[in-house]
């Protein structure tokens, strides 16, 4: 469950008040909420079970989140074992329109401490019991990482997304990121600004949309 920041509602203008007066008490409330919202505790988020989660702030792209830890710490987490197309490439738009789309309810749990070289945690997204890194290469949106620490269940995943001509792989040879990196340099890095999107529930607060890598 969600746990509700508090929130000021302002009354409505009395009645009879001049028209002219009208717009500045529109202005004071916008005000009032602001200040309000700014002063209000944060309240830790748990899912369906009560156990800790954390809110999405954003999703950058189709494996890398922006969140708000239990502590209200903004947190780059990079979804460990997979490797999703870039934004600009073939098909990573519509990757990171389904991680949206899994994380619509705003709120998850991250399993997973340790950092890549970049600052990000390394983690697993958990939906309730849904592995979403694993959804996300079985759905066709990503692939299995190889060579290093592989895991047996996404490459079987991958494996069943190929066959099957899901996401990406209706495209019978799509280019992996890694070699798309390689050929883009310039329009991949951890640096570079690039667009990043709330998705449906999230509470997107402006920020700039760092790059996917």
């Amino acid at each position: 469950m969600r746990a509700s920041a508090r929130r000021f509602v302002l009354p409505p203008p009395p009645r009879g008040m001049p028209r002219r007066l009208r717009a500045w008490y529109a202005v004071a409330a916008a005000v009032l909420s602001a200040v309000v919202a700014a002063s209000a505790p944060f309240c830790p988020a748990t899912d369906a079970q009560g156990r800790p989660a954390w809110r999405i702030e954003m999703v950058n792209d189709g494996d890398t989140v922006t969140c708000l830890d239990h502590e209200g710490r903004q947190v780059r987490v990079r979804l460990a074992g997979i490797d999703a197309p870039e934004l600009d490439q073939p098909k990573g738009r519509e990757s990171r329109a389904a991680l949206v789309a899994k994380l619509a309810g705003g709120i998850v749990r991250v399993e997973g401490d340790a950092r890549d070289q970049h600052g990000r945690v390394l983690g697993t997204l958990r939906l309730d019991d849904r592995d979403l890194n694993r959804e996300m290469v079985a759905d066709g949106w990503a692939w299995a990482f190889t060579g290093f620490a592989e895991d047996d269940d996404l490459i079987a995943a991958e494996s069943a997304a190929r066959r099957g001509r899901r996401g990406l792989w209706a495209d019978p040879q799509p280019m992996p990121p890694r070699q798309w990196r390689e050929l883009h340099p310039s329009r991949a890095g951890p640096g570079l600004p690039g667009p990043a999107v709330p998705g449906p529930g999230f509470p997107g607060r402006g920020l700039p949309g760092p790059g996917s890598r």
